[in-house]
C-alpha cells in the first residue's frame, strides 16, 4: 500500500516514466524561477503591484511568475531583475556522468 508521496513515486511506472520526467523537470524549472521572484521581492519588501510597476508588467504577470503557472521570457526576467536590482546569471546544471561543456 502506497502511503507517501515518494512511496508513490518510487514504485510507479507511469511517475518515472520519460514523459513524466520531462514534465517534471520544466515544472522544477518553473518553479525555481518563481521561488527567487518571490524571495527577491519580498527582501526588497515590495508587493506584487509595486514590483509589476517598476517592471512595467501587471500584478497578474508577477503572480503567474511566481506561483510558476508561465516560463517568463528573457526580457521580462531581465525587466524584473532590473527593477529588484538584480543580474541574471546561467547556472550550469550538476549532471551525474555527464561531461561538463567546459571540461577539456
Amino acid at each position: 500500500m502506497v502511503r507517501t508521496l515518494d512511496d508513490y513515486l518510487q514504485r510507479s511506472k507511469r511517475a518515472n516514466s520519460a514523459d513524466v520526467g520531462a514534465a517534471r523537470a520544466v515544472f522544477d524549472q518553473a518553479y525555481g524561477i518563481a521561488r527567487q521572484v518571490t524571495d527577491l521581492r519580498e527582501k526588497c519588501s515590495l508587493t506584487q503591484i509595486e514590483l509589476a510597476k517598476k517592471a512595467g508588467l501587471t500584478q497578474a504577470q508577477i503572480s503567474r511568475i511566481e506561483r510558476g503557472v508561465v516560463s517568463p521570457t528573457s526580457s521580462t526576467l531581465a525587466r524584473i531583475g532590473e527593477a529588484l536590482g538584480a543580474d541574471l546569471c546561467l547556472v550550469e546544471r550538476p549532471q551525474p556522468n555527464a561531461r561538463n561543456c567546459g571540461a577539456n
